[in-house]
């Protein structure tokens, strides 16, 4: 019977650690999918408010209210600002991310290895002892049947 792989609970904890960085990794490209679609949404919304000013400017309009304008507009272009230093800081927490999982994946991969290596010698070990075994019984039935013609 082959001997039980030794770092068996070390492969099942690297394992239960992969398993939760692609959890990690799969929430953080949520977040980072959420954070670009805020600001295609915040770029389209300051597309469509320009828009509106352009034609109410055409239609004639008091200066207060192109002030207003645009001051709503340098509201939106920080909104926007602020909005891609989020995606950019989502993505880095996904590259990170990431990367925590690739070491993962090469850790446990090296321990399945060993794991697959261990069990290999242990057939050879196993085929190497049953051949053995074989040989031992073949040479006690040829003795037997030549003492036994021997004694005849």
């Amino acid at each position: 019977m082959a001997k039980p792989f030794h770092l068996q609970p070390l492969v099942e904890h690297t394992q239960n650690q992969t398993d939760e960085a692609s959890k990690r990794l799969a929430l953080l490209k949520a977040q980072w999918q959420m954070a670009e679609d805020k600001l295609r949404q915040l770029a389209a919304y300051r597309e469509e408010y320009q828009g509106r000013m352009a034609r109410s400017a055409q239609a004639g309009m008091s200066v207060s209210a192109l002030r207003d304008y645009q001051a709503f507009l340098g509201k939106i272009d920080t909104a926007i600002e602020q909005q891609k230093q989020e995606v950019a800081r989502c993505q880095q927490n996904w590259e990170a991310g990431r990367e925590e999982w690739m070491a993962q994946r090469r850790k446990l991969k090296a321990y399945q290895t060993l794991e697959q290596r261990h069990y290999a010698r242990e057939s050879q070990r196993e085929a190497k002892q049953e051949q053995k075994e074989q040989d031992e019984s073949a040479r006690h039935a040829f003795s037997r049947h030549r003492s036994k013609n021997h004694q005849k």
